[in-house]
């Protein structure tokens, strides 16, 4: 019964993980849009700040 309830909500972390990751990478692709289409650097600077919120989740998750 434990392993099955620490299972589940390892299940639940990965899931919301992953969405996490889709989300900054969804943004992150909307604001390259933005960029490429206008040239505007307040569009090239979010993303330069989304790619360092990526690192930052992903060299958490590499620590745990």
């Amino acid at each position: 019964m434990i392993s099955r309830k620490f299972e589940n909500e390892r299940l639940r972390r990965k899931q919301e993980e992953r969405e996490i990751i889709d989300g900054l990478l969804d943004i992150y692709n909307d604001y390259k849009w933005l960029y490429d289409r206008f040239g505007d650097e307040q569009y090239k600077q979010m993303m330069e700040q989304i790619v360092e919120q990526l690192k930052k989740f992903t060299k958490r998750k590499r620590r745990e």
